[in-house]
């Protein structure tokens, strides 16, 4: 029984890095949707990486003295769980960078952009800026996005969020309706978005 349990927390603690490292990179860049066998190849990949770079901590535990006692255990937990998120903030760190595209296309290799759409492309650098909303029937709603809107990352619900309404007179100036406390838009409503630069003083 106890070898049992053993092995199975051996398993555990493998597999366990792999979804913390594509965890931190899914929420810190926009994510593609994988197919369940492609996704937990990505997560095996990752596991083997956090191994390769962590074994020689992970041999300093098993060779000590503490092998199969409490702290054995929680300093194994702790590698596994620390050792994964400080791998995963540097390649999160290291794909917003587009460090391995900028060098690629220093020796002249053609590069396909890593973000799988212009929405995520947009919104995923989390700019200011005033908008303009188009729905399908040609109402126009006017906001300010800033970092208490949202837009989905999920591109199946690709719905937004604008955290500040504004009215337009007829002569083309906005102004901020004190009554608006946001306003949010279904995917099927928008028929497209226009961004314009400026800044909210209100």
């Amino acid at each position: 029984m106890i070898e049992s349990l053993d092995a199975v927390f051996y398993t555990a603690i493998f597999v366990l890095p792999g979804f913390i490292v594509n965890s931190i990179i899914d929420s810190t860049n926009p994510p593609k949707r994988f197919r369940e066998f492609t996704y937990l190849l990505k997560c095996i990949i990752f596991s083997i990486m956090h191994c390769a770079i962590w074994s020689w901590l992970y041999k300093i535990v098993l060779e000590s003295d503490l092998v199969s006692t409490f702290w054995f255990w929680l300093l194994l937990v702790a590698i596994s769980v620390l050792g994964s998120a400080i791998l995963g903030l540097i390649i999160a760190f290291l794909k917003q960078s587009n460090l391995a595209k900028r060098l690629l296309e220093k020796i002249g290799a053609k590069t396909i952009h890593s973000t799988p759409t212009a929405w995520d492309y947009y919104f995923s650098k989390q700019e200011s800026a005033f908008v303009i909303i188009t729905l399908v029937d040609d109402t126009k709603l006017y906001g300010w996005y800033a970092k208490d809107s949202f837009t989905s990352s999920d591109e199946e619900e690709r719905d937004i969020y604008v955290q500040k309404g504004y009215k337009v007179t007829d002569d083309g100036t906005w102004i901020l309706d004190e009554e608006s406390a946001g306003f949010y838009v279904a995917k099927n409503q928008i028929k497209y978005i226009e961004i314009k630069k400026g800044e909210n003083n209100e």
